[in-house]
């Protein structure tokens, strides 16, 4: 099969000369025209050489011209490349938000200590916890650019001398040593072989005629050996493109909450700063309740100009240069008003619960007469320690509470208790009259005239705010958990803001004892957006359809080059292809067309 492109160049370090007919020499093995055997010289009467002039000293452009060409440093280059990468790969790496965060990253660097060590101080003085980043593999990274683009060139005349100025005539003992070659009689000469070579798609040349022989040169697809050129200037955009991205690209991801206000994406402000903001993040569900795809309108002003598009997963949308990925969706924050008892608006923004749960069970309840009386979540009002100082044998308390049967304004209230138990939930029902029965999903119990069935676990968004406005002096603590009622609702269960729980249902303001207003605005999804501007992925797409034409090239339009001896008793063809190909059986099939008899040897008749 045809071979695919290298990355170091074939003549590294070894410069050829090329001479013209008569002293041509060209070799199947290293020279430009291809992969094979060698073709013997039409040699002419040597010329005494006359000794070149050479400055004394060291040539440093030609030793590093030599380097970079060499096959041996080339392969020492991607072995440091492979090396480094593994070494980002095993090594933990410095998180990209706390890469420009001294503080942070000095925390973060204590914390690899448990595992490095004395090692600590040294990688991280070799940046082995920021190899992507560092100042060495940037060099390494310019290097090998460098090291592709000179081997590029270099390449470039030797192809392109192949291709338009191919060595036409060879010497006559070709005909009997090439790897490829046919011979055989038929009627018709030179003229019946070379009207087959342009049913063929060859181009024919007629080189010479001498001792009443006729010699011709054919190719085809000559241009193909441009292929393996295109994949290394594929592979030199591709290195270029990856360095546009590190140093000219900018890639900032952005937590941003609909009805917050609009997020700059610099740090540093100025004119040219940008400003995000959700408008609506959705989540689409289908019929079946299956997840089909996230959505966020983001409204982008820059100046006085502003632009509003809609960007999804897979379909980002662009302004002012930059583009707007979907990142992620959240749908775990709260709105939250707090006003002080003189009216001042002590808080009036997003909670954020940032993915930190608690499991609650999910209870319905029925009379005697079958009746649903209550069907959702029930939150956790209180915890009961357990022995041990941790939380793994704590006890959570709720109650399933609902409206009275009779009306008159009363509630019942049912008591249970749960906790985790070898992974699962399970729920305590409590009972004055009788003892308790644990429940585990799906089953049910008795209490009193109700009938409590465990549907399932269910995980809420749950958090301690230990700074929340207007908490029970002494504590300062509040817990924060966000539920969906029986019609599907959200509403906020908190505790510590009054001697006893409270429910905030969406816009309907609470008042505490103490006299400050509580008003849940209602669950707010928000949208991960990561803003990116990549300058080199033009480049990225550009190597990667140069790299596919040229592979294509290379493997499905192979070069095919052929030289011709007819004498008036047989014909010599001698061919130059891949020692892998069956170009030889090709030819002795060409023989068999013509009408020779005794051009087919054993087996080539037979199928591939």
């Amino acid at each position: 099969m045809p071979r695919g492109p290298r990355v170091a160049c074939e003549h590294a370090g070894q410069p050829r000369r090329h001479r013209r007919a008569g002293v041509h020499r060209a070799r199947f093995g290293g020279g430009p025209g291809g992969v094979g055997e060698g073709v013997p010289p039409v040699r002419a009467p040597a010329r005494p050489a006359a000794a070149p002039l050479r400055p004394g000293g060291l040539d440093p452009l030609r030793f590093a011209w030599q380097l970079l060409t060499n096959v041996k440093f080339a392969l020492l280059l991607v072995g440091l490349a492979g090396v480094a990468g593994l070494v980002g790969v095993v090594v933990p790496q410095v998180p990209a938000p706390m890469r420009g965060n001294p503080a942070a990253r000095a925390a973060w660097l204590e914390a690899q200590r448990a595992d490095y060590g004395a090692f600590t101080d040294p990688f991280d003085r070799l940046e082995l916890f920021d190899v992507f980043h560092s100042w060495w593999f940037t060099g390494l990274w310019a290097l090998i650019i460098v090291a592709v683009t000179v081997c590029t060139v270099s390449r470039f005349l030797p192809t392109w001398r192949s291709v338009h100025r191919p060595p036409k005539a060879v010497a006559g003992r070709f005909f009997e040593t090439a790897h490829h070659r046919a011979n055989f009689s038929h009627a018709g000469g030179t003229e019946a072989i070379e009207k087959l070579l342009v049913r063929r798609r060859y181009r024919v040349e007629h080189v010479k005629a001498e001792d009443s022989a006729e010699y011709l040169f054919a190719e085809r697809f000559a241009w193909s050996h441009y292929g393996t050129f295109l994949s290394h200037l594929a592979l030199l955009m591709l290195l270029v493109g990856g360095l546009l991205t590190v140093f000219a690209g900018f890639d900032r991801t952005l937590v941003i909450a609909e009805t917050t206000p609009a997020a700059p994406i610099f740090d540093d402000p100025g004119p040219g700063q940008i400003f995000v903001r959700v408008l609506d993040s959705v989540r689409g569900i289908d019929p079946q309740g299956n997840i089909v795809d996230y959505r966020t309108l983001v409204e982008v002003r820059r100046g006085d100009r502003t632009e509003r598009c809609t960007t999804t997963v897979n379909d980002p949308c662009s302004a002012f240069g930059y583009r707007v990925h979907q990142a992620a969706f959240f749908d775990d924050i709260g709105r939250l008003h707090v006003a002080a008892p003189d009216g001042r608006v002590l808080y009036d923004d997003v909670i954020d619960f940032e993915n930190r749960t608690t499991a609650v069970p999910w209870l319905r309840v029925t009379d005697r007469q079958g009746n649903v009386v209550f069907d959702e979540e029930t939150p956790q009002a209180a915890t009961e320690p357990g022995e041990s100082p941790g939380p793994e044998d704590d006890v959570a308390l709720g109650a399933a509470e609902f409206p009275a049967p009779g009306g008159g304004g009363g509630f019942v209230s049912l008591p249970v208790a749960w906790r985790v138990v070898d992974g699962e939930l399970r729920v305590l029902v409590l009972s004055e009259s009788a003892p308790g029965e644990v429940l585990s999903p799906g089953m049910a119990a008795a209490s009193g005239e109700y009938r409590i069935e465990f549907r399932e676990a269910r995980s809420i968004p749950a958090m301690r705010i230990d700074d929340m406005p207007g908490a029970i002096p002494g504590g300062g603590t509040a817990t924060v958990q966000m539920l969906s009622g029986r019609d599907g609702r959200p509403y906020l269960f908190v505790s510590g803001i009054d001697s006893d729980n409270v429910e905030l249902e969406v816009d309907q303001p609470a008042r505490t004892p103490g006299g400050f207003t509580y008003t849940f605005g209602g669950r707010v999804e928000a949208a991960g957006l990561s803003v990116r501007r990549d300058p080199g992925d033009t480049f990225i797409w550009i190597a990667v359809g140069m790299a596919l034409a040229g592979l294509s090239i290379t493997f499905y339009v192979p070069r095919r080059r052929l030289w011709v001896k007819v004498t008036p008793s047989r014909t010599y063809v001698a061919g130059m292809a891949e020692r892998t190909t069956r170009f030889g059986r090709e030819l002795r099939l060409m023989g068999a067309e013509l009408g020779a008899r005794d051009a087919l040897l054993p087996g080539d008749t037979e199928k591939d």
